[in-house]
């Protein structure tokens, strides 16, 4: 009778015993027991296999079976993956299951010093919040809180007492380090810092992952994370923000020059009083209200923005772009973007590879305008007393006048344009290669026949068309039978 290996009960013994120290001591460290060890069960097993061998001198048991392999091959990926996971600090518990970075520790964070002579504070904390609020004070004030992930309270301790917040004088400049560069590897640890500090200083930091939320200060601002969002308000200097990702960005109430690079979703700007300068691929909900100065945006998708002034409102993004009271010259590459602007001075210049665009320039005089469009729908709505010079060709679509007899309608082909001088005003060039044009006055609403494209008659003349021919051709019949 053949004999039974004694490995895979041997097997089961040892891991129903961690099991059972388990239970018995809940605050033994299995996982990392298990973690660091585990090469010791090969270890074990092939010991246990040369002892068959040696003292059962059975050719039988010399090898293992295809079971035994499978079961290696498993034991080997189990216990690779459980060191890395171990490395890269995860904890498992038997009863709570998978337990990231271990348990969290709480520890508050103080400290203060003079601000005499000091211009500018510089953050360095590469994880956690950082909200900066000016105030009629003297001193520099931190508070907050500490987060701290460990395997127990004693590691976390240890970290707690190894990162201090620092407040650190450098001549004019005030340094407040975390020190969470002295974390260990299997720990995770953030800082979230409620600053006041004196209304005249400049605010420099720099992160890994955290929000930032500014308000009340005089001087200067400089943000740069690799994500996180940024909240500015009611700030006198000049503001620089670099990015890596974010979900939004908001800045109300600004003195000075803004500029803003990186990637992420949302920008919401009012009331700025200094140039605006937004470069990077932002692709959510963009807002922009009273800005004084000129806007300039260079976005993905070949978007590109130029206003002079932005009293009213733009909001814009990936499908739509909408605009009132606009000082210009105005420049606009929408890409593919339905296109609406109103009440904008000073000149237009507009591409669009697909979308429709509509234009109301609103104001008299007229701006001139230059628009091009791939594919779409065009329409011009012009005030009543406007004085322009109109050149407008459709290359393969239709055009519609509904202004009136002082512009006329020509065509050639498949194109279609419409033509005229209204007094002496400036030039509006509208060009599309696939879409229609339509030219109307204010107040107005379009016309459902008139105006149509040269060449192509619309579909409801043709069928007025046809109809009364057969109601001419039935009376000759009548006639003839009488």
């Amino acid at each position: 009778m053949r004999r039974r290996s004694l490995t895979g009960p041997l097997i089961l013994l040892i891991i129903g015993g961690l099991f059972l120290w388990h239970n018995l001591h809940p605050e033994a460290p299995i996982f990392d027991i298990v973690a660091q060890y585990w090469p010791f069960l090969l270890i074990g097993w092939g010991l246990l296999r040369l002892m068959e061998v040696a003292f059962w001198r059975d050719a039988r048991h010399g090898g293992f079976t295809g079971g035994e392999i499978v079961l290696v091959i498993l034991v080997c990926m189990a216990g690779s993956l459980t060191w890395a996971a171990r490395q890269n600090g995860m904890l498992f518990h038997i009863n709570n299951g998978l337990d990231w970075w271990g348990a969290q520790f709480d520890y508050p964070v103080s400290a203060t010093a003079p601000a005499a002579n000091v211009k500018r504070i510089v953050f360095e904390n590469p994880r956690g919040n950082i909200r900066v609020t000016g105030a009629d004070v003297k001193d520099i004030t931190v508070s907050g809180h500490k987060t701290i992930r460990a395997y127990a309270r004693e590691e976390a301790d240890r970290t707690n007492g190894n990162t201090p917040v620092e407040i650190i004088p450098q001549g004019d400049r005030l340094l407040i380090r975390t020190n969470q560069d002295h974390t260990p590897d299997r720990q995770q640890i953030s800082d979230e810092l409620d600053v006041t500090v004196p209304r005249s200083l400049a605010v420099e930091a720099r992160g890994h992952n955290g929000d930032f939320d500014i308000s009340d200060v005089g001087g200067d601002v400089e943000l740069a994370s690799d994500k996180g969002d940024v909240r500015l308000a009611r700030v006198g200097g000049n503001v620089r923000l670099d990015m890596a990702k974010s979900d939004l960005i908001r800045a109300v109430d600004m003195k000075g020059r803004l500029d803003v690079q990186g990637r992420g979703s949302d920008i919401e700007l009012e009331n700025i009083d200094g140039q605006v300068t937004i470069s990077g691929a932002y692709n959510g909900n963009l807002d922009f209200k009273k800005l004084s100065k000129p806007l300039q945006f260079e976005g993905t998708r070949n978007t590109e923005l130029n206003v002079a002034a932005v009293p009213g409102h733009i909001s814009m993004d990936l499908s739509e772009f909408n605009g009132t009271d606009l000082v210009g010259p105005v420049r606009l590459v929408a890409n593919s973007r339905d296109v609406r602007i109103e009440q904008f001075t000073q000149s237009l210049e507009l591409e669009t590879a697909r979308g429709d665009v509509e234009l109301h320039p609103g104001h008299v005089p007229l701006a001139s305008i230059e628009a091009r469009a791939g594919s779409g729908r065009i329409e011009l709505v012009l005030p009543d007393k406007a004085s322009f010079q109109l050149d407008a060709t459709a290359q393969r679509g239709e055009a519609v006048n509904d202004y009136g007899s002082q512009l006329r309608q020509e065509s050639d082909g498949r194109s279609a344009t419409i033509k005229g001088r209204v007094g002496d005003g400036p030039t509006i060039h509208i060009t599309t290669e696939r879409g229609s044009i339509s030219v109307r006055k204010e107040g107005s609403t379009p016309s459902e026949d008139s105006g149509t494209a040269v060449g192509d008659k619309p579909e409801k003349q043709l069928k007025d068309h046809k109809l009364e021919k057969q109601l001419k051709d039935l009376k000759e019949t009548e006639i003839k039978l009488w």
